[in-house]
């Protein structure tokens, strides 16, 4: 059974509902609008994806030449972006036309590359600029030789070993010409020098002269020449010192010469051989290197100087033995092998420099010299060699022009 005030209510519904047609057709409306713009909305979505397809078919729209790979153009690289929102990180280079800016250039120096520099070449030193050395040494030479050989002359096999006669006091010339760069760069130079000297005295037994006293006449001939590079050094206090290396060439010969008289020689039971000669000649190239040392003495322009240097030269070595017999006849023996032949030299002494000519130096000191293994041969046999030696005064004035 259905309530009374239930049946009531549905009455009163159904006589609103007819009094009030459009309030029981609202909802059917909007139903019906909503059902009419989806379809609406495909197909405006579809149309649209068939337009943009059919733009790109070729016969429907001409294309657009391409753009030249190379030419003109008006981008500056700085266009404005079209996202101004987001970030935007700088583009490098601004542009693809636009050459890149080199990440390393070199630039024009503001002042000459090599300039004095007083720090570094300071007034007390050699100035920069062209130098020259003109040295003398006044020498007495040494030569020890014991160079000694066989001879076959005719049937008769005799031994010659001639010895040195004591060589006389001599002049040793050396020039040097080379050019200091500035802001201690260092210098270059060459240089050349030569030793000569002469010797006589009598010698006596076998090998030399067997029948009596004979007169002997010794030779010397050196000549050296060197291409180095040099660097001044300032030291602590009033030091000073010059380092120098480069390459050195040498040449060093010397003979010996002893002569009978033709009656000793022809006398009964004598030899027959009246001169007995031998020659020793070695020469090469090699490394060399020195140090010079220099203590200025205050500001009275007197300074100490000393010098070492050193070389190793690689070269050949050759000897000869030679005899002549009283008949006129001759016979000789002749050989030679690789040498490696070192050498030293130093010096010490007083230098003097001029206030009114720094340019000028004049240098007065004691000096020695060496040369070891100039006549050493393989296989000659003990006791076959030759040493030299040279000491005396040293004068020495350099130059810069």
């Amino acid at each position: 059974m259905i309530p009374q005030n239930e049946i009531l209510a549905r009455q009163s519904r159904s006589a609103r509902s007819r009094n009030n047609p459009r309030a029981s057709q609202k909802p059917c409306g909007r139903s019906g609008w909503v059902r009419a713009a989806v379809p609406l909305c495909v197909l405006t979505v579809l149309l649209a994806d068939a337009a943009g397809a059919s733009a790109q078919q070729p016969g429907w729209v001409s294309m657009a030449p391409p753009a030249p790979t190379s030419g003109p153009t008006n981008s500056t690289g700085n266009e404005t972006p079209f996202l101004t929102g987001l970030p935007n990180a700088p583009d490098t280079p601004a542009s693809l036309y636009t050459p890149a800016t080199p990440t390393y250039t070199c630039s024009t120096p503001e002042c000459p590359y090599f300039d004095c520099d007083p720090r570094i070449d300071p007034f007390c030193l050699p100035q920069p600029g062209w130098v020259a050395d003109v040295e003398v040494d006044v020498d007495l030479p040494h030569v020890s030789n014991g160079i000694h050989d066989t001879v076959t002359l005719g049937l008769v096999t005799s031994r010659v070993a001639v010895g040195s006669a004591r060589l006389d006091w001599t002049g040793s010339p050396r020039a040097e010409l080379g050019y200091r760069l500035p802001d201690g760069f260092g210098e270059f130079d060459i240089s050349y020098r030569f030793i000569g000297s002469r010797g006589t005295g009598t010698i006596e037994g076998p090998g030399s002269a067997p029948d009596g006293p004979a007169s002997l006449v010794s030779r010397l001939d050196i000549q050296i020449a060197d291409l180095q590079y040099a660097s001044n050094e300032i030291s602590i206090c009033s030091w000073w010192s010059k380092w120098h290396f480069g390459l050195r060439g040498m040449d060093v010969y010397f003979d010996s010469r002893a002569d009978e008289t033709l009656a000793e020689a022809e006398a009964p039971g004598a030899s027959g051989i009246f001169e007995r000669r031998d020659t020793n000649n070695v020469w090469g190239i090699g490394p060399c290197m020195g140090l010079d040392l220099e203590r200025r003495i205050g500001d009275s322009g007197f300074t100490i100087l000393g010098r070492l240097d050193g070389a190793i030269v690689l070269g050949e070595l050759h000897q000869g033995f030679f005899e002549v017999a009283t008949t006129g006849a001759g016979a000789q023996t002749l050989r030679s092998n690789p040498a490696a032949v070192p050498t030293a030299n130093w010096s010490i002494g007083l230098a003097w420099r001029p206030s009114s000519c720094q340019a000028l130096r004049c240098f007065i000191g004691y000096q020695g010299e060496g040369w070891w293994g100039v006549g050493n041969f393989e296989g000659s046999g003990p006791g076959s060699g030759a040493q030299l030696y040279t000491e005396g005064v040293l004068f020495r004035v350099d130059y810069n022009y």
